[in-house]
């Protein structure tokens, strides 16, 4: 019983193994059959006679948009490049191959149309990895290569970093013209309506493709160009171009470069809210620039080589750096004004009556009011001394140094004072008395009045220095209330003309055509 079984299990597995060799030798019949039975030649093309020309169907599934490098001006992009063609060598009844219904071949077999990149930024031309072509019984060879191509993209930077930029991957033939090969869209069946329609633009699968970080795809349309101007015998005369039309995403930019750099603009208006006496007006102005200056240095790096055109950016940046030069030339000029002594400059009428009074009424400006100083408990001043002089004069000249001194310590103690005489001495007139006078009384007087000549001269160097001061302060308002609406309104008016730029609604001018898949062109 035992041998039985081995021998139904023997008999099973002998069965399975020899219906795998007659699978196997049916593909390797089918191969025998196609390229040595027929003579298969690789480098002919698939035609009856050499005026007939090849049609090749090429499509473009991007996985992949890599980036843009906006310096070298190439794209960097991973796709799926779809070829098709008929090969009628390659045809057979599947019905004599036990009904095999597709051969995988690798390329290096079957002859290719060798289609490449026209625009190619590296000298690559060829995909990345040669995969099996797909071979089925009426001669329809099917290849989908991978590869990562790095195309030249032409950069417009005018509006950087809210532009957007048209770049073009252009597929044609260096090996065979217009007469010998034909270049189309490929077409595909409707399910719904049974009838065809090119594949007018690059496809994307929702499930495999990668959206890039710092741009977006707006349109993607894909078009035969036929250059009638140029012969058929050329491989100039037809191509198949794929066109990525992609719009920046300028967070990265508003984030990183654009608010810092307006609000260290910004920063350069406070300069006129320093005190002259701060030391700092300079300091601040040129460190503003300075930094501006870092900002177009980084810029730079990103851009182009070109003078084509100046970016947005680049336009900004250079706005307000003429702007913080001039606000440190206003520095010069009010430090020059603040630091002004009468001993070095005449303040004349014009200037007094501009600077501080006229122009400070338009700036809004106040001065505080000026107030003489008061005591409390001050008695008031005489009308004259000349009483009091006299006095002063009889008993200076009538009674010793001794007796003035101590005159009221005796009195305290009870001692009797002597009387002054009405006049010891009595000059024989009036005159002699005012001269004596006049001579003891001059140098006190005239000390008196050098002091008070002296105090008003003090007086008026102080008020005209800070006159000078005023009219700084005066320069300093003024050349504020116009740098900053200046530097608002440059601001504004030049990033609205960068928000306001916007692809346009359709890929082509003057086509109607949107060219994407809900909008279908059946044949």
């Amino acid at each position: 019983m035992r041998s039985c079984v081995l021998g139904l299990c023997f008999v099973v597995l002998l069965f399975h193994f020899l219906a795998g060799c007659n699978g196997r030798n049916e593909e390797e019949r089918l191969i025998n059959h196609l390229f040595k039975e027929r003579g298969y030649n690789k480098e002919l093309r698939p035609v009856q006679s050499k005026d007939e020309t090849v049609t090749i169907y090429l499509a473009l599934t991007l996985s992949n948009l890599i980036s843009l490098n906006e310096a070298d001006e190439t794209l960097l992009t991973n796709v799926w490049m779809d070829h098709g063609w008929t090969d009628y060598r390659l045809a057979w009844n599947s019905s004599e191959f036990d009904d095999i219904d597709v051969l995988r071949l690798p390329p290096s077999m079957v002859w290719l149309p060798e289609i490449v990149l026209e625009n190619n930024n590296d000298a690559q031309f060829q995909v990345a990895y040669y995969c099996n072509v797909l071979v089925y019984p009426d001669g329809f060879v099917y290849w989908l290569p991978p590869a990562i191509f790095r195309s030249s993209c032409s950069i417009n930077v005018n509006y950087f970093p809210f532009d957007w930029q048209n770049c073009t991957l252009k597929f044609s033939s260096l090996t065979y013209n217009a007469k010998e090969i034909s270049l189309h869209l490929k077409e595909e069946k409707d399910s719904d309506t049974e009838r065809y329609y090119k594949v007018e633009w690059i496809i994307i699968d929702p499930e495999g493709f990668t959206e890039n970080g710092e741009w977006e795809i707006i349109h993607r349309p894909a078009r035969r160009n036929i250059y009638k101007n140029i012969p058929m015998d050329s491989n100039k005369h037809q191509d198949i171009t794929f066109y990525l039309i992609i719009k920046r995403k300028p967070l990265f930019y508003i984030v990183n470069i654009i608010i810092p750099c307006v609000l260290i603009s910004f920063m350069a208006s406070l300069v006129y809210y320093l005190p002259a006496d701060s030391g700092e007006k300079m300091t601040l102005s040129i460190s503003v620039l300075l930094a501006q200056s870092v900002f177009l240095l980084l810029i730079s790096q990103r851009l182009p080589e070109t003078s084509m055109a100046v970016p947005l950016i680049v336009k900004y940046l250079m706005f307000i750096m003429v702007l913080v030069t001039v606000v440190v030339l206003n520095c010069v000029i009010v430090l020059n004004l603040h630091f002004r002594t009468p001993s070095t400059h005449v303040m004349t009428h014009w200037t007094k009556e501009l600077f501080l009074e006229r122009l400070p009424r338009l700036l809004h400006m106040s001065r505080p009011a000026e107030s003489e100083p008061s005591w409390e408990g001050a008695l008031p001043r005489r009308s004259s001394s000349v009483g009091y002089i006299a006095k002063a004069e009889e008993y200076y000249s009538l009674k010793s140094r001794s007796e003035l001194m101590f005159e009221k310590q005796s009195e305290r103690h009870g001692l009797t004072t002597r009387p002054t005489p009405a006049a010891a001495y009595k000059p024989s007139n009036d005159t002699e008395v005012n001269e004596q006078l006049y001579g003891e009384m001059k140098p006190a007087v005239e000390g008196a009045n050098y002091i008070v000549k002296h105090m008003h001269n003090k007086n008026d160097y102080n008020e005209e220095k800070d006159n000078w001061s005023g009219i700084a302060r005066t320069v300093d308002r003024l050349c504020f209330y116009i740098v900053t609406p200046i530097m608002t309104l440059g601001t504004i008016c030049i990033f609205l003309m960068g928000i306001y730029n916007h692809p346009p609604p359709l890929p082509f001018e003057g086509d109607p055509f949107t060219y994407t898949e809900a909008d279908r062109r059946y044949d």
